[in-house]
């Protein structure tokens, strides 16, 4: 299913304001002078801007392997570094460039070690053009948290590449904005895979979303395209995908803010029938409320066809809820919970409940350095033998700004 991301209106309270054009020209000035703002530069090389910073990471888990009755603990050490550099080309054009990559150190099981790169790594060139603003990008990962697939089951050393290359536009019209995307997206398993499908997929989306007034915006969306399998794991080589719907997004009330989306998506495999078509309804709702100045928490549940998991094409359920606290000056303090239900549609007929409590304190130590506490609970049910499995996940790190 495509999802467009979409950032929420500026909202007020009383008479509307004029809103300047997304995509206008001094619109993209202020978006290229606050490009990082607060934060200043590591280093102004000519016409580019350049934020350089390390990190380290301690992980503590004690199911490495995500296993029944097998499982393994082990201390996994993770340096890393992220480069972010912008590039003004002209007044109508700018170029920005990511990246972040490390290896994982694992300290008794040494041939899981391996290296990363994070899904913040991009190559982005923007070009405005009056109420055009048009995007060329490409973003690669080599994912190895294996935890944060909840398809993965049995395997310690499962790691991911993921590269997406394609193009969006948005058409701003101040009361309509039109946007237009397309993406090429390769899913590659390098390791741990177990004979399951990687894959690549054409995706085509569209929406169009009219500004009722400073509070709300309402809008249609489509999208659709093909995706391609391959591995031994997969019992269709080709399949089509498609979905329609609608979304509102709206300032509730001053401290409350909603983003609901809701359509039709269709799923279907082009040559064997062996793996079933799927259609049904996808719908997501995204709450956020500051309840108080000691406290703001965040919703967000929903429906929706993934591909491009562990174990291939999932119809998932889903809801994450988060709280932050704010007692403390400095001491940021997040609790939340997460709930998934899944089903494969492609292999295997999978049915699995993931569910975990998680907890997270980050502080800073002087102005460039920093550190977070994270600890992640999950618990995983399965109707298949081997599909179930606990694990805890305690994360240290320290990340310094150059």
């Amino acid at each position: 299913m495509v999802v467009l991301s979409l950032s929420w209106p500026s909202c007020g309270r009383g008479q509307e304001a004029a809103r300047l054009s997304l995509a206008g020209q001094t619109a993209a000035e202020n978006r290229r002078k606050s490009a990082w703002a607060p934060e200043e530069p590591t280093l102004l090389l000519g016409a580019t801007k350049w934020k350089i910073s390390t990190g380290l990471d301690l992980e503590v888990n004690d199911n490495i392997s995500f296993s029944t009755s097998h499982s393994a603990a082990d201390v996994i050490v993770r340096p890393q570094v992220r480069t972010q550099m912008a590039w003004a080309v002209s007044e109508n054009n700018a170029l920005n460039v990511a990246l972040d990559a490390g290896y994982s150190a694992y300290v008794t099981h040494s041939d899981f070690n391996r290296f990363f790169i994070g899904p913040a790594s991009e190559f982005a060139f923007d070009v405005y053009a009056g109420d055009f603003w048009i995007r060329l990008h490409d973003r690669l990962a080599v994912t190895e948290n294996a935890y944060e697939d909840p398809t993965v089951i049995g395997s310690a050393n499962y790691a991911q590449l993921q590269n997406a290359t394609g193009l969006g536009g948005t058409w701003d019209l101040n009361k309509v904005q039109v946007s237009l995307a397309y993406d090429h997206t390769v899913y590659d398993g390098l390791s741990g895979a177990n004979g399951f499908p990687g894959g690549d997929s054409d995706i085509f989306a569209t929406s169009a979303a009219y500004q009722l007034n400073g509070a709300t915006r309402i809008g249609m969306e489509i999208g659709g395209g093909f995706i391609s399998y391959d591995g031994t794991g997969t019992s269709s080589g080709r399949a089509a995908d498609w979905n329609a719907g609608a979304f509102v997004e709206t300032q509730v009330t001053e401290y409350i803010r909603l983003r609901a989306s809701a359509g039709y998506t269709v799923y279907a495999p082009e040559d064997n029938s062996a793996a079933d078509e799927f259609t049904g309804v996808y719908g997501q709702i995204g709450w956020h409320h500051r309840v108080n100045r000691h406290l703001e928490y965040h919703l967000t549940t929903g429906r929706s066809v993934n591909f491009g998991y562990y174990e291939g094409t999932i119809d998932l359920y889903n809801a994450i809820f988060e709280a932050r606290w704010h007692f403390f000056q400095k001491l940021s303090v997040a609790t939340g919970l997460v709930y998934e239900h899944g089903k494969q549609i492609l292999t295997g007929q999978e049915r699995f409940e993931r569910f975990g409590p998680r907890l997270s304190l980050e502080r800073p130590i002087t102005e460039k350095l920093w550190a977070v506490l994270r600890y992640q609970f999950y618990h995983r049910e399965s109707n298949q033998a081997g599909g179930d499995y606990d694990v805890n996940i305690v994360t240290a790190s320290v990340t310094y700004r150059l």
